[in-house]
């Protein structure tokens, strides 16, 4: 073998194997490798790796490279069939350099794992850029997503944030775990309910659960449930997020009741009833025309214009420090009192609300944690859907947030055969 055979073989990683080039073809398009066995090669059993004299029939096949530049890069292999004791079955030869399930060589294989693993490419990104059918890379990309969940190693965590996500239309969900301090999404879980977040703690084991001193939520009633069984030392911390959603929404009720089932005239519940996105701003964010939207309705409707700044007194909540508990519950306790002289029904229930929960909203001032970083996963999953227009297998679901917001994608390595 000549020297220029030896850099050929290596650059196609034949050197050690059973294989070698024989020629090799190119065009403005594409790089074609004649690649066949070498003169006094055996052939490898691919189930037992017995080593075989004879071959029982062989035929031309063409599998895909890695790209040379812009041109294609294909190998025309001559493959053999071999029929040995441990099967007794026709079955074709071990082929190092090829892929198992496709017509792919395993580096291709591995530049393709690498791409959608450490790079923000969808599967159709990967397909248009390999020239290749969505199909084979979709197969390639749940593949090495399995692989890598298998190995994973659940890290020990102190505090948690938890939260739902909906996967498609018709309330399905999946419940985040997430690590508060490292940031990263740790565990994945099928549904919302009790036994969605009990998976996690059983999967952890009951000594690494005493560890857990925070877990960060809404006060979805099946979580708090599933934390008091298996981490009844952690002190929960309502989502803050959660909290002013619902508030929100008790003044979008309030003004539907206003605009809707009141006996003022018309042309006011029509002003009233245009105020809906007005009465979600924050009054330091509002512009001019929304200040004077919000100036017009103080003289048609006081309650209203009422429950509107008491809705912006409540965010000072959130600004107690760990030495003002005691203030922070006489602010709850004031605000309550205050919303209940307004007289709206829908603000009145959310201050019944805050009645209910008031030791845990004061976990909020106590630990000065939240669940921030799971609404800010949320918003990464929402983009990972829209750049792939949804999905329709769940468990790939879960897979692909375990990889784009957790440490899944980290852990790749290229896998051998």
């Amino acid at each position: 073998m000549t020297q220029a055979d030896i850099i050929i073989n290596r650059l196609c990683d034949l050197q050690g194997t059973n294989f070698e080039v024989t020629d090799v073809k190119v065009t403005e398009e594409r790089i074609v490798w004649q690649v066949e066995h070498k003169s006094n090669a055996v052939f490898i059993c691919p189930r037992c790796k017995a080593k075989l004299t004879h071959s029982h029939d062989n035929r031309w096949i063409t599998i895909r490279d890695v790209p040379f530049g812009r041109k294609k890069c294909e190998w025309r292999v001559k493959r053999h069939r071999v029929l040995c004791t441990c099967s007794l079955n026709v079955i074709v030869e071990h082929m190092p350099f090829r892929s198992k399930h496709h017509f792919l060589t395993q580096r291709l294989v591995n530049l393709i794992e690498e791409t959608l693993c450490s790079k923000m490419f969808t599967v159709a990104d990967v397909a248009r850029l390999f020239e290749l059918d969505y199909g084979v890379v979709y197969k390639i990309d749940h593949e090495v997503l399995l692989r890598l969940i298998q190995t994973m190693q659940i890290p020990d965590p102190i505090h948690l944030s938890v939260d739902e996500k909906s996967f498609r239309k018709g309330h399905s969900y999946v419940t985040i775990v997430t690590d508060t301090d490292t940031k990263d999404v740790i565990w994945v879980s099928a549904g919302n309910k009790k036994e969605s977040l009990d998976q996690f703690f059983i999967a952890i084991g009951p000594d690494r659960c005493a560890k857990i001193l925070t877990v960060a939520k809404d006060l979805h009633q099946p979580y708090a449930l599933s934390c008091q069984q298996y981490i009844p030392q952690a002190t929960e911390v309502p989502d803050p997020f959660h909290v002013v959603q619902r508030l929100n929404r008790a003044i979008d009720e309030s003004r539907k009741e206003l605009s809707v089932g009141s006996f003022m005239p018309v042309s006011k519940r029509r002003v009233v009833s245009n105020m809906q996105w007005v009465l979600r701003y924050k009054k330091e964010n509002m512009k001019e025309g929304h200040l004077e939207s919000l100036e017009a309705l103080s003289k048609i409707n006081e309650p209203l214009y009422k429950a509107y700044l008491h809705k912006e007194v409540f965010y000072e909540f959130f600004e107690f420090k760990i030495n003002q508990v005691q203030e922070a519950q006489n602010f709850l306790i004031q605000w309550c009192v205050d919303a209940f002289k307004i007289g709206l029904k829908a603000l009145t229930d959310f201050a019944q609300y805050l009645t209910r929960h008031t030791q845990l909203l004061l976990n909020i001032v106590k630990t000065q944690r939240n669940s921030a970083i799971s609404e800010g996963i949320n918003r990464k999953i929402s983009v990972i859907k829209g750049m792939a227009y949804g999905y329709r297998n769940l468990q790939y679901f879960m897979l692909k947030i375990m990889q784009r917001c957790g440490v899944l994608g980290s852990l790749w390595k290229p896998a051998f055969h």
